[in-house]
């Protein structure tokens, strides 16, 4: 995919740029219905269970809001382990992956048009309606919760339904990617995002919420200031968060998963695939 020296521009003066028609019909259809076969297995699941009372047979053809709040309403770890599902699926990969996204990234980034680029945290974003647990992201710019001289970019995209005012799309700071904005700390254990970008900062500029139909994908710098927004409507926001990392950089350090635990975790499941042996 080429973009226009226009399109460039724009990403240049604005920190970001919207892409139409990005993701094709039979892309996103194939994902929605990979997501709706995972809720209903979470929804069989959650019935076995004698205390919870829910009837997968009745919310057939319901599952991507109406079933999805019947799991947060039983217990949040079910939609825990539904976000933790998703980003690993085919069907998911498929459209984080595209060739299309590097080679975007590298033209708006003036690098070579098929330099590889690293993909890290590309998740679907699950936005419910009222979310009990009210996880809403403030204005923060990505760039300080990442090794100290990361050269990164961003994309988001609705996945299921067009992304509006109501259902909580992004919200940014169009011109904010040139410089490092005053943050305040905010202490919290359940905190992640602890910089919070100051309101006198936000105040210099003119947020915009960015409404978005399905197909189309969203660009922008890893300094640009954003945050998501609330969901006020009736139906749960499914959207693509990704980060493409430039390996290119001499600051670049792939992420490592770390298990805690685990030489005993490891430990305990080999012993207890072993409890016939010790009881011979």
């Amino acid at each position: 995919m080429i973009l226009s020296s226009e399109q460039i521009q724009l990403y240049k003066k604005n920190g970001y740029i919207i892409i139409d028609n990005f993701f094709d019909q039979k892309e996103l259809t194939n994902f929605k219905d990979a997501v709706i076969k995972i809720i209903h297995l979470s929804l069989v699941k959650a019935s076995k269970d004698h205390h919870i009372k829910i009837n997968p047979n009745d919310l057939v053809g319901k599952e991507l809001h109406e079933g999805i709040t019947a799991l947060e309403q039983v217990d949040h770890k079910f939609i825990s382990d539904i976000y933790d599902t998703i980003c690993f699926t085919p069907q998911f990969l498929r459209i984080t992956s595209k060739d299309e996204i590097s080679q975007c990234i590298n033209q708006l980034t003036g690098h070579d048009l098929d330099s590889p680029t690293y993909i890290d945290q590309s998740k679907c974003r699950i936005d419910q309606p009222l979310d009990p647990y009210k996880i809403k992201v403030p204005w923060h710019q990505e760039t300080v919760y990442y090794v100290p001289g990361s050269d990164f970019v961003q994309t988001w995209a609705p996945l299921i339904v067009d992304a509006t005012v109501a259902n909580g799309t992004i919200e940014i700071c169009p011109g904010s990617h040139g410089e490092i904005a005053k943050q305040s700390y905010h202490e919290g254990e359940d905190d992640y995002y602890k910089y919070v970008v100051d309101d006198d900062v936000i105040k210099k500029y003119n947020p915009i919420s960015v409404e978005m139909k399905l197909g189309q994908l969203l660009i922008f710098n890893s300094t640009l200031i954003h945050r998501s927004g609330n969901n006020q409507s009736n139906q749960t926001r499914y959207s693509l968060v990704g980060i493409n990392h430039n390996i290119s950089n001499e600051n670049f350090i792939p992420p490592r998963f770390i298990v805690k635990n685990r030489d005993e975790i490891m430990n305990d499941y080999y012993n207890s695939l072993h409890l016939s042996d010790k009881d011979n």
